[in-house]
C-alpha cells in the first residue's frame, strides 16, 4: 500500500459504496464524501459548510452516521457510516487539513480538519486503510508542528 496522499485517495474513493437513496430531505454521508472525492481526487471545499459538519460529528457525537436530517441534526439509532464511508470522511478531512487547502489558515481550519480525521482514524480499529490514512494524519501534524514553530 502506498503512503502518498494522492494514491491513498485514489484507493479510499474505489472502495466507497454507491449512496443508497435517502428520504427527501435527509443528507447521506455516502453522497457527501463521495461528492468531496471527485472519483478519486479529493478537492478542498470552497464551500466549507459539509465538512464543517463532517467535523461536528465527529467531534461532538464522536461518530458519523449513514444519514442526517436536513440540517445535520443526527437521528436517534439511526445506522452508522458504513467504515468506508467513515475512510472517506477522514481522507476528504486530510485534504483540507493541507496548508495549501486552508490558505493562510488564519482561522485554525487546518487543524480542525486534522484533529477530526485523527479522531475518526483514531475510534475506528477496522476502518480500511487505517494504516495508511494514520501515517498521512501523523505526517501532516508533524508538518503542522514544525510550521508552527518555524512562524515564532
Amino acid at each position: 500500500m502506498s503512503t502518498e496522499p494522492a494514491e491513498i485517495i485514489a484507493q479510499v474513493a474505489a472502495i466507497q459504496p454507491a449512496a443508497a437513496a435517502t428520504a427527501e430531505g435527509q443528507i447521506s454521508s455516502a453522497a457527501v464524501v463521495s461528492a468531496k472525492l471527485g472519483g478519486g481526487v479529493a478537492a478542498p471545499g470552497e464551500e466549507r459548510d459539509e465538512i464543517n459538519e463532517l467535523c461536528r460529528q465527529i467531534d461532538v457525537f464522536k461518530r458519523l452516521q449513514a444519514d442526517y436530517s436536513a440540517d445535520w441534526k443526527p437521528e436517534k439509532d439511526a445506522p452508522l457510516a458504513a467504515p468506508e464511508v467513515v475512510a472517506g470522511a477522514a481522507c476528504v478531512l486530510l485534504v483540507n487539513a493541507e496548508p495549501a487547502a486552508a490558505g493562510n489558515d488564519a482561522d485554525g481550519w487546518s487543524l480542525k480538519c486534522l484533529n477530526s480525521a485523527l479522531k475518526v482514524i483514531e475510534q475506528n480499529e477496522q476502518l480500511p486503510l487505517r494504516a495508511e490514512l494514520s501515517g498521512w494524519a501523523q505526517r501532516s501534524f508533524s508538518a503542522a508542528v514544525a510550521n508552527s514553530a518555524g512562524a515564532k
